[in-house]
């Protein structure tokens, strides 16, 4: 079939008319998002804070901290495999935006003399050649465009996971690293009281099972020891490996128990939550692009315009290489659409699959992301509650230790009863420090699933 340009013109205008009547149009799920949340925490306050732009580690006074935040986005590996996929993404965005434009291949060739005795010489020619199918290549667009954004989003989602990593890694880190500060002291407390209690029981004055009892706890605490020097190697490790470094040491900042862990949290609606959080949004997109993937699948029933152009050159010499030649433009238009595709039919319906997943993976995540933050704001209330009755616990253990002292300095006491009491300040400081990570973590935690962060330096460096 033979058509001339106008004909071609009327089609691709009747196709660009027609287009938004053949492809599914896309209707944002409603997720009935609550008005507030559920679960009280006495420390956070309903808040307008861009929390994605939040630099949110910076209120604990730690230079360290932000040093090691600041080094693992930029040096991550996981978050540069994110960068070369939004590259990857981009690059599928712009080959399916430039299929609008005909490709041109360059034809060449010499004519020598027993060939064409009159006129031998160089030859030259332009071919474009140019198959659309304008409702395919719509949909096209609109689905690498969503996919641009979700990978975008996958990006952020992992710059946010990096920085929540970094944070609960070093708190960790320096939690047990003051933990075996703490385990080796109260090893040290119950060898004497074990030494003493030989010393005792040799005499009479105690039992065997008493002498048992303080053999097994000595035992226990010993074998703590090389889980709590394992943690703090893994802890470093781990911190280097964020920032693509090998294994060794980490620099301590603040000291464990100085770092505030009591400071006010901004929280946003949960409605302001589903725009922050990246793995939303991704989520969201990926059912755009879905969606477009219907559209790209049902566009194959439609026309495909095909067209072949050659522009051809000829020239006695080779300087003579751009001087138009007998033959100019031959135009051969076409225009076809399949009769029968049955596959296609399948494709669709494959489609239709793949949107239909991709509607309740995203319901999922909006789901989660509620639960998550609420989980938090009841955790983060309860575990600064236990942090405080472990503090009063540690307080009370140390006026009963003090007290002991005195009445052993009066000789009231006996030298193990003092460290009995001493253990039992010992056993108390490492459950205030237990309670202090679990407390922290619960900081970090809340402030990955309220989407805080992600953002910081991003607007720079872009």
């Amino acid at each position: 079939m033979f058509l001339n340009k106008n004909i071609l013109l009327f089609l691709l205008t009747l196709a660009l008319v027609g287009c938004g009547l053949f492809g599914p149009t896309y209707k944002k799920p409603d997720t009935n998002a609550p008005a507030s949340w559920n679960s009280r925490d006495y420390l956070s306050k309903s808040s307008n804070t861009n929390l994605p732009e939040l630099a949110w580690w910076t209120k604990f006074n730690d230079p360290q901290l932000s040093y090691l935040i600041e080094s693992a986005l930029q040096n991550n590996n996981n978050i540069q495999i994110a960068v070369g996929n939004v590259k990857a993404a981009a690059g599928q965005l712009k080959q399916v935006e430039y299929s609008w434009i005909p490709n041109i291949s360059a034809i060449a060739g010499y004519t020598n003399a027993t060939a064409n005795l009159m006129n031998p010489g160089y030859g030259v020619g332009l071919l474009p050649s140019y198959s659309l199918n304008v409702f395919q290549l719509i949909n096209s667009t609109k689905y690498a465009k969503a996919n641009l954004a979700a990978v975008k989003a996958a990006k952020d989602a992992m710059r946010l996971m990096v920085i929540t990593q970094t944070s609960g890694g070093y708190f960790a880190y320096l939690g047990q690293d003051y933990l075996l500060t703490l385990q080796k002291q109260l090893v040290s407390d119950l060898a004497d009281l074990l030494r003493l209690s030989k010393i005792e029981y040799t005499k009479g004055l105690i039992s065997l099972y008493t002498l048992q009892s303080y053999e097994q706890q000595y035992e226990k605490a010993v074998a703590e020891i090389p889980i709590i020097q394992n943690n703090v190697v893994k802890a470093q490790n781990a911190l280097r490996l964020l920032m693509n470094q090998n294994p060794g040491e980490i620099k301590r900042g603040i000291a464990f128990m100085n770092i505030k862990s009591d400071s006010i949290i901004p929280v946003n609606l949960p409605s302001k939550v589903l725009l922050n959080r990246p793995d939303v949004q991704q989520s969201e997109q990926q059912l755009i692009a879905a969606n477009a993937n219907v559209g790209v699948a049902t566009s194959t029933f439609f026309p495909t315009v095909s067209l072949t152009d050659a522009a051809g050159f000829a020239s006695p010499q080779l300087n003579q290489l751009f001087t138009n030649g007998n033959e100019f433009w031959n135009s051969q238009i076409a225009v076809s659409m399949p009769i029968l595709s049955f596959s296609t039919y399948g494709q669709i319906e494959q489609a239709k699959g793949g949107y239909y997943a991709a509607y309740y993976n995203y319901i999922q995540t909006v789901r989660s992301a509620f639960a998550a933050v609420d989980n938090d704001l009841s955790a983060h209330d309860k575990f600064i509650r236990s942090l405080k009755t472990q503090f009063k616990n540690y307080d009370s253990s140390k006026i009963a230790y003090d007290l002991a002292k005195i009445s052993y300095e009066k000789g009231l006491y006996s030298y193990p009863t003092l460290l009995s009491n001493k253990v039992t300040m010992d056993n108390a400081s490492i459950l205030v420090t237990q309670s202090k990570i679990a407390q922290l973590n619960t900081i970090v935690q809340l402030y990955q699933d309220l989407a805080g962060g992600y953002m910081v330096g991003e607007s720079a460096a872009k």
